[in-house]
């Protein structure tokens, strides 16, 4: 192929074969091109992809695709109404009952947690996905917090179902299709035959910081 037909992304994409190097030197650590081609093999092993992109003085992006079905969690299992939604145990910081003296609400009618001097925005798993329940208050219900890239945020369930190791799926179509879906990182079957929804914590921090 003529140098001038070569895309950016071909170009690129030459990290990815064995014994391609930037380093002139040749050391017991490095300059002997084994690295990326070994990443590539293993990814399309189980059936993925990689690939990168870069643009000039910005940086490098290398994305990886790999089987939803590939992917093992820990997760903690909630439930809100009779919908249950399981929330990924590394972004979990605590969880406990609130007490009323420890919710304020500002002026906007936005809802605060106050834990340890520190203010923190409740999201009411029930009024973003609309499911019905009956436990309303927050006496009633449990507090998780949960954290991502310094962020926190204080979800509002009924009740903590358990821990497991969970495998997540992709979300059915009729479900990405619809309008209640955001926050949602895809989905997952329980040992009781009924499917929970894997919270996207990171997507829920930004929609509640919006």
């Amino acid at each position: 192929m003529p140098e001038d037909e070569i895309t950016d992304k071909e170009i690129y994409n030459l990290v990815f074969l064995p014994g391609f190097s930037t380093n002139e030197n040749v050391t017991e650590f490095s300059g002997r091109g084994v690295g990326m081609d070994v990443v590539l093999k293993n990814i399309e092993a189980v059936g993925g992809g990689i690939a990168a992109d870069s643009v000039p003085g910005k940086g490098t992006i290398i994305t990886l695709k790999i089987p939803l079905t590939l992917a093992i969690i820990d997760g903690m299992n909630i439930k809100v109404g009779d919908s249950r939604y399981t929330i990924p145990t590394t972004a979990i910081k605590e969880s406990f009952r609130p007490k009323m003296t420890e919710v304020i609400v500002d002026p906007d009618n936005n809802e605060m947690m106050m834990v340890r001097g520190q203010c923190y925005p409740i999201l009411r798993l029930h009024d973003i996905y609309h499911v019905q329940t009956d436990v309303i208050h927050f006496t009633d219900g449990i507090i998780i917090m949960v954290e991502q890239d310094n962020k926190t945020l204080c979800i509002f369930a009924d009740e903590l179902i358990g821990q497991q190791q969970v495998v997540v799926k992709a979300l059915p179509e009729y479900i990405r299709n619809t309008k209640k879906v955001k926050g949602l990182a895809g989905c997952t079957l329980l040992g009781d035959g009924s499917i929970s929804l894997i919270l996207d914590i990171g997507g829920l921090i930004f929609r509640q910081s919006a």
